[in-house]
């Protein structure tokens, strides 16, 4: 149970607070001075302490109240923003969209940003997941993306992406030391993802050279990790392609050995069809996948492995 001061005195503390008078205060909440100073007492005599002093003819806040102020004041915006979501007739106009930190990161948020401006009455909340794990924590998001296919009942699941994973590194890697052949790579720090921890046995399989199944290297909790550490030049790392298009192309990174990937089966989208709000969940999941079309892959091009 939380311990909270008195709710109805708060808010008469934070008014006086923010006009520095208690008569606008009064004005403001449509009651008596004396009923705003006699809350603003009640506060004092819960936390044991003044929270506002005389300043000239109006009054001014303690510094530690002054603290306390801004705390006060961004739990009453969350409280009026989640209030006016609760009642607002444009509830439908809203998607909750759940991924996991490096595909919200790297590729979902830039994009959405690009949708809302085209259809600025569509509100995108985007959340995160530690994990590619469903969980029933995640069941009130509108929308879930994940890097495999979902079955969930009464739900569709439809792909989105490609995932084409590929090897990156940062351009001053290879000053000192060119590359010749994919078994060149061995002779430079890998870096891998907790994840897909398979990832770099099963490109290098691939190239037609057999590793062992555990590669020295870094291990990150998150592809996003690994690829800040590729961009800083401290190895090489593997990740979707979709995410480093844009490295590739400003040069912050350099595609190695660009035609030895590992074809997963996609990113995929997994929703509820009977949502009151399906026409604008459907309409961003058009918009998402009009970012890359392409051929689904044959099932026996597909590295499972990398899900496993």
């Amino acid at each position: 149970m939380r311990r909270l001061p008195p709710l109805k005195a708060i808010a008469a503390f934070e008014a006086a607070a923010r006009h520095e008078s208690v008569t606008k205060a009064a004005i403001e909440l449509n009651v008596s001075h004396s009923a705003i100073s006699q809350q603003i007492k009640i506060l004092e005599h819960h936390f044991n302490q003044k929270l506002f002093q005389k300043k000239g003819s109006g009054i001014e806040l303690t510094p530690k109240a002054r603290n306390f102020l801004k705390d006060v004041t961004e739990s009453l915006d969350i409280i009026a923003v989640a209030s006016q979501n609760l009642t607002s007739s444009n509830v439908l106009n809203r998607i909750s969209v759940n991924s996991t930190p490096t595909f919200s990161v790297q590729w979902l948020v830039p994009r959405i940003a690009d949708f809302q401006r085209a259809f600025p009455n569509v509100e995108v909340k985007t959340e995160i997941s530690t994990t590619d794990v469903l969980s029933k924590a995640y069941e009130q998001s509108d929308l879930i993306i994940r890097r495999y296919p979902m079955k969930k009942s009464g739900m569709e699941c439809v792909r989105i992406l490609d995932d084409v994973s590929v090897a990156v590194a940062a351009p001053r890697l290879f000053e000192e030391e060119s590359l010749e052949s994919p078994s060149d790579l061995l002779n430079f720090k890998l870096l891998h993802t907790k994840s897909r921890i398979s990832a770099w046995p099963n490109w290098f399989r691939k190239a037609g050279i057999v590793t062992s199944q555990t590669l020295a290297g870094q291990v990150f909790d998150h592809i996003f990790l690994s690829l800040a550490s590729a961009r800083s030049g401290a190895g090489i790392c593997l990740c979707p392609r979709v995410f480093v298009e844009d490295d590739i192309r400003d040069g912050r990174l350099i595609n190695v050995f660009a035609e030895n990937v590992i074809i997963g089966s996609g990113f995929y989208a997994l929703y509820d069809k009977k949502s009151r709000g399906v026409n604008n969940i459907e309409r961003l999941i058009r918009w998402l996948m009009s970012e890359n079309i392409a051929d689904v892959p044959a099932s026996q091009d597909i590295e499972w492995e990398l899900y496993s």
